[in-house]
């Protein structure tokens, strides 16, 4: 599955496109996917225990290393360049499966911009972005998991229900500045009631009506290289 899957994204084929195809679900094609690009820029597999940490910011969070599997191998195991990215999936309704690619000289080169220890972190920040058009630092809430840098995966739990959420991987400088590396895309919680309103019905009268430009109920995010997040602009 995994060559079908290589050979698919080469073509420029989305994920979801994949899964239909050889029916399966847009997660398992992206979690082989990421498993076997951590391969080729490592060079080998690594097998670890789960392990549970939790961080408190905002809100009660719950973050988790992903249990490591053995990866797939196939015969396509020449180097290719690594897309710096960050994508943020369901696990379960309140529980999300977050990956990315980010190239070891750029983070090294982070930490020694901004004069970081060796071991700093990468830190997931989580936006609650909901019904925001969202800037960077107009959110109603956000909370910080912090990772190991040598991570390229990781669980976080504690979502709640009928919310847009979107993630920024960055690293904290010891002046407290939050340094901003990639912002992934936007996943909307699912309603747990069925009479639980997702968009205000005034906002949606008014775009239908010309009175706004855009529905202010589709979050937009900007994507960078990165930015320096100072202490006032934070939550």
């Amino acid at each position: 599955m995994l060559d079908e899957i290589i050979i698919m994204r080469e073509k420029g084929i989305s994920f979801r496109k994949i899964a239909k195809e050889l029916g399966t679900t847009v997660g398992k094609v992206q979690y082989q996917w990421v498993k076997y690009q951590r391969v080729l820029e490592s060079g080998s597999v690594e097998i670890a225990a789960a392990e549970t940490i939790t961080e408190k910011k905002n809100t009660d969070v719950r973050v988790g290393r992903v249990k490591k599997k053995a990866a797939l191998t196939s015969g396509k195991q020449s180097r290719r360049p690594i897309v710096e990215d960050l994508t943020i999936t369901y696990s379960t309704g309140s529980r999300i499966y977050c990956y990315w690619t980010v190239s070891r000289e750029w983070v090294n080169h982070l930490k020694d911009r901004f004069n970081m220890d060796v071991e700093s972190p990468f830190v997931l920040r989580l936006y609650d972005i909901t019904s925001i058009i969202f800037n960077g630092h107009n959110h109603h809430s956000y909370s910080d998991s912090f990772v190991p840098s040598s991570e390229c995966d990781w669980f976080i739990n504690g979502l709640k229900e009928n919310r847009s959420y979107c993630m920024d991987l960055g690293m904290r400088a010891p002046s407290g500045e939050f340094i901003a590396i990639k912002r992934s895309n936007v996943i909307h919680t699912p309603r747990t009631a069925l009479d639980t309103e997702y968009h205000s019905l005034k906002e949606l009268k008014e775009f239908e009506q010309g009175r706004m430009k855009e529905p202010k109920w589709v979050e937009h995010v900007s994507t960078y290289s990165y930015y320096v997040m100072e202490q006032e602009d934070k939550a």
